[in-house]
């Protein structure tokens, strides 16, 4: 793990502070500081998550109000914020492919309960029997 200086403590103290950081960040800032990167993210608190490229701010913001757990599992995994962010995007790339599998096999389920064309035809022929009988 990285060693730091006693300034460059009080500088990612003071960035921290200066980046006006809401108390959602603490336990992810203390466990990325006790894995030894005790500087903020790059970005702004303005930055918006769905950006073209958004920043690292953005992008850690998202996962602590959408994913903390996960969040906090690639923080104790890693050595950097970019490690972090790399492995939040590979999770929500997953996720992306797990659900489109899944609504393909909805999808499959829903057409494979449907009757085929023949079928139809010969319970429509019933339905239309049992009305003019």
């Amino acid at each position: 793990m990285r060693t730091y200086s006693r300034v460059h403590f009080e500088e990612a103290q003071r960035l921290w502070t200066d980046g006006d950081f809401s108390a959602e960040w603490k336990p992810f800032r203390h466990a990325a500081a006790m894995r030894g990167f005790i500087y903020p993210p790059d970005g702004s608190k303005w930055d918006g998550w769905d950006e073209r490229e958004p920043s690292q701010r953005a992008v850690l913001i998202r996962a602590i109000r959408e994913q903390p757990v996960a969040l906090m599992a690639a923080i104790n995994r890693s050595r950097s914020w970019h490690d972090v962010i790399g492995q939040v995007i590979a999770a929500n790339e997953e996720l992306i492919v797990d659900v489109g599998l899944a609504e393909r096999r909805d999808r499959h389920d829903r057409m494979a309960e449907e009757p085929t064309e023949r079928e139809a035809a010969v319970l429509l022929r019933d339905i239309l029997a049992k009305a003019g009988a």
